[in-house]
């Protein structure tokens, strides 16, 4: 008997034929994924990618694959060979859901990658839960660097750098910031494994100027600052509008629109994640085992991805003012 494969998702867009650019960020998870795996204990010999965009398609060996990223209507149905571990699990529309509700119903509770996800499972009543996103289980760096320089990191889409934004960046940051544009051309898709490994091995150059130069990194871009949370970065999360594909992160540092850039507070420190951390690697411990994760993680997931959005120090202060209003001095 060959023993247990495990696959993580490769991104190759075979179902976007007009695509010219890819998004460097989903090899960042790819890693992340693979990287998760071996804390898991798993050898590489026995971890595959599976394209995400033909997954449907898939017609290799038997293999659980972690469900981690934004998923659309024709990845599914999964064929019987793939048997799905949902952890960071992003539907890109409502009919993900109600077109595969057996499939779901079946692998309940589902562990989402964010609430806004949780929610549309919680309305179709799927038992689900928000795990984050695998990239946030990255190892943490061990120690900021001597003379690092700020990173500003940014996309396409959504993911454009505000000119409001550059405004209100200050003077020293803007001078010495390295910029990163995380996206790269490509001639044709669907990716050949060459131009696989290619971004593979882009995404894994940026993850090492992040790790090892940036002091601070200001991104519109969720996995930038996810990894970069993960691993002890302090982050400024800067972009046009407030996507639900953000109703994770938002849980532990503010996600700043153009009304609120005069506001940002640029002294910013990292983020402890370290117990979200080892709760993210537990929990998908469990599912890859198929058993049910311990009540100590969920209840650290819990703490976390149920709390309020944290809010942007200009919404503190109306609250503040506003419940001084009401009721008064204390």
């Amino acid at each position: 008997m060959h023993p247990q494969k495990f696959g993580y998702l490769e991104f190759r867009y075979g179902n976007n034929p007009k695509r010219r650019t890819v998004n460097v960020g989903d090899n960042i998870q790819s890693i992340a994924v693979r990287r998760l795996l071996n804390r898991l204990d798993v050898q590489d010999t026995r971890i595959v990618g599976i394209d995400r965009d033909s997954l449907r398609d898939y017609d290799g060996e038997p293999v659980k694959l972690i469900m981690n990223g934004c998923f659309h209507d024709d990845c599914f149905p999964l064929p019987p060979q793939i048997e799905p571990v949902f952890f960071g699990f992003n539907a890109e529309t409502e009919s993900v859901i109600t077109k595969n509700k057996a499939l779901f119903l079946k692998h309940q509770p589902i562990g989402c990658r964010d609430n806004a996800t949780k929610r549309l499972f919680d309305k179709h009543r799927i038992a689900a839960f928000v795990t984050g996103c695998a990239t946030l289980t990255l190892a943490k760096r061990k120690a900021p660097p001597a003379g690092g320089r700020p990173v500003i990191a940014f996309g396409a889409g959504s993911g454009v750098l505000q000119q409001n934004l550059l405004e209100n960046i200050p003077k020293p940051i803007l001078e010495h910031a390295r910029l990163i544009y995380q996206r790269e051309p490509v001639n044709e898709v669907p990716l050949s494994d060459d131009a696989v490994k290619k971004m593979d091995s882009l995404a894994q150059s940026y993850l090492d100027v992040y790790m090892n130069e940036a002091s601070v990194v200001v991104t519109p871009l969720l996995h930038v600052a996810s990894p970069c949370l993960a691993m002890g970065i302090p982050v400024v999360l800067a972009r046009r509008d407030r996507d639900d594909r953000f109703s994770a992160i938002d849980r532990m540092v503010p996600v700043y629109t153009p009304s609120e850039f005069s506001s940002i507070g640029w002294n910013v420190v990292s983020h402890e994640v370290e117990s979200l951390k080892g709760a993210m690697i537990g929990v998908a411990g469990k599912l890859v085992q198929g058993a049910k994760p311990e009540a100590e993680d969920m209840a650290v997931l819990a703490k976390t991805f149920d709390a309020a959005p944290v809010l942007q120090p200009r919404t503190q202060s109306k609250l503040r003012r506003r419940l001084k209003r009401i009721f008064g001095k204390r």
